[in-house]
Order: C-alpha cells, then sequence, then structure tokens
C-alpha cells in the first residue's frame, strides 16, 4: 500500500486530498468518526427545517457537504480495513 492514498472526491487529475496510510488507526478512525457525526450534524439541522423556510441552493449545499464528508469517512476506514489484513 502506497504511503498516501488520494481522497475519492479529490478534482480529476489533482490528488490534493491524501490520506496518510501510516497514521495510527486510532488517528485514522478519529478522523472518520469526526466526518461522520459532522454529516450527522447537517443532516439532523435539515431534518429540523420545514420545506417553506429552506431555499433550494441551501439544501443542495448541506448535500454537497454532507456527502463529502461521508465520502472522505469511508476512504478513511477503507484504509483500516486494508491495514487489517
Amino acid at each position: 500500500m502506497p504511503h498516501y492514498l488520494p481522497q475519492t472526491d479529490n478534482p480529476v487529475g489533482s490528488d490534493v486530498l491524501l490520506i496518510d496510510t501510516r497514521a495510527s488507526v486510532s488517528a485514522l478512525l478519529c478522523c472518520a468518526e469526526q466526518r461522520f457525526q459532522a454529516a450527522k450534524n447537517l443532516l439532523r439541522s435539515v431534518s429540523c427545517l420545514s420545506a417553506t423556510s429552506s431555499a433550494q441552493q441551501d439544501l443542495n449545499a448541506v448535500c454537497e457537504a454532507t456527502s463529502l464528508l461521508l465520502q472522505e469517512g469511508c476512504d478513511v476506514l477503507g484504509v483500516v480495513v486494508l491495514r487489517s489484513d
């Protein structure tokens, strides 16, 4: 496994966000948990909104941010799984 793996959602042709595959398992899990908690909190906020008070672009922005956070968390967990084999 390479020392650094690009995250899934990097722009095409640009490996800007990388995961350090040699980081401690506890650091990787902490990183993933942070992203999952942030995504959960964004979704909880959306669940409290009413359809009339929510602008479509705001909902789209929250959905995009949540998707990115979940993908990053999954990418980091994927490194943990690879290392456990």
